[in-house]
């Protein structure tokens, strides 16, 4: 189970809904990671930052430039297939040998 967040859960000015509701995305993936670890399920939220998206590209390339880029990591606008890629790594198997997903304590007798 992957949920899609956002780098506005740490707070972004004017958005106290939509920081709101995406932090609360990581209360709730970690509260379903402790219940349904039991039956094999993992759960992650992923937390992208400004996308490129028609919604992101109608703030205009003078704001973005301005206002945007210079709070990114990356100094660009991120992918949506870049998105895409972390999410399918997130749930192959190969994730499963790494460190990548919480495990809520709970370890399988040896």
């Amino acid at each position: 189970m992957v949920f899609i967040g956002s780098v506005s859960s740490q707070g972004n000015k004017g958005q106290i809904s939509y920081a709101a509701t995406k932090a609360g995305l990581e209360g709730a993936a970690a509260t379903l990671m402790k219940e349904a670890i039991f039956y094999g399920v993992r759960c992650g939220v992923i937390h992208p930052g400004f996308t490129d998206t028609p919604m992101v590209r109608a703030l205009g390339e003078e704001y973005i430039e301005k206002h945007v880029l210079p709070d990114t990591q990356l100094g660009r606008l991120i992918r949506p297939a870049e998105i895409a890629d972390a999410i399918c790594f997130m749930v192959s198997n190969s994730a499963i040998s790494g460190e990548l997903w919480a495990d809520a304590g709970w370890h399988p007798n040896p």
